[in-house]
């Protein structure tokens, strides 16, 4: 799982919106795109939440996402929230 634009390591900014990606990778090594089949979910909700593909950041800290597709869950994709800029 990875941000849309392929970030393995995304940053947002408290407030903003971020979009998130799901590949699967099947047993014959063929990839495919699964985003909108994918369930996500924030371990850390305080922090961002998840609303199909779209995380929200709603406070700055680190949070952790998961996606499950067909029963299995990705690992987790750390979020970095950082707060607004005074």
């Amino acid at each position: 799982m990875t941000s849309a634009d392929g970030n393995t390591r995304p940053s947002v900014v408290q407030g903003a919106k971020l979009a998130l990606k799901a590949v699967a990778t099947h047993v014959d090594k063929t990839t495919v795109t699964v985003t909108g089949q994918a369930a996500f979910t924030s371990k850390d909700a305080g922090v961002a939440t998840v609303d199909g593909g779209t995380l929200t950041a709603v406070k700055a800290g680190s949070a952790r996402i998961t996606a499950t597709y067909d029963g299995v869950t990705s690992p987790d994709l750390t979020v970095t929230v950082n707060a607004h800029a005074a």
